[in-house]
């Protein structure tokens, strides 16, 4: 089983930059343009959401120690399942990939538009990373675009670029 050691410190070094981020946040000047909530209420969101998905993995992390408390010891190198130089060898294709991938959501965002791209976007790496649970990651995909899609353009009244839908 996978060492859960790296998910604690991935959540607690989270957790101290988005409180840094926040700390920062708090530091710009008040500015009252024609938005109500002025230009603190954006990254305010992202440090607040950060905190929030730390704390998850946190609990997830003590959900798993709870069912197997050996879980924060690394499986031997011989035991069925695991070959620790092989995933390591990969991991920088993976990253390249991804970084690939995001450019070229990126470079699509505005001439396809939101809802399409960032469906595309992230069904592309929920089937790479969740392998074989199609139904999932397509149901994962379209609701989280489109929550954030009425969250930006409905409680923030941030348009989205609509692209090809605006045919």
């Amino acid at each position: 089983m996978k060492s859960l050691k790296g998910d604690a410190q991935l959540a607690i070094g989270v957790i101290v930059l988005a409180a840094v981020y926040l700390y920062m946040d708090m530091r710009l000047p008040e500015v009252r343009l024609s938005d109500p909530l002025g230009p603190k209420a954006f990254p305010a969101l992202v440090g607040v959401g950060l905190i929030a998905s730390a704390l998850l993995l946190l609990l997830e992390r003590r959900h798993k120690l709870r069912i197997n408390p050996l879980a924060e010891t690394p499986p031997a190198a011989d035991e069925p399942g695991t070959n620790p130089g092989k995933s390591i060898r990969h991991s920088p294709l993976v990253l390249v990939g991804m970084v690939a991938w995001t450019a070229l959501y990126y470079v699509c965002f505005d001439r396809v538009g939101y809802l399409i791209a960032t469906t595309v976007f992230l069904l592309g790496l929920l089937t790479y990373f969740n392998r074989n649970r199609h139904k999932t990651n397509i149901a994962v995909a379209l609701g989280f675009t489109l929550v954030f899609d009425l969250l930006f353009s409905l409680v923030l009244g941030v348009p989205m670029p609509a692209g090809l839908l605006s045919i």
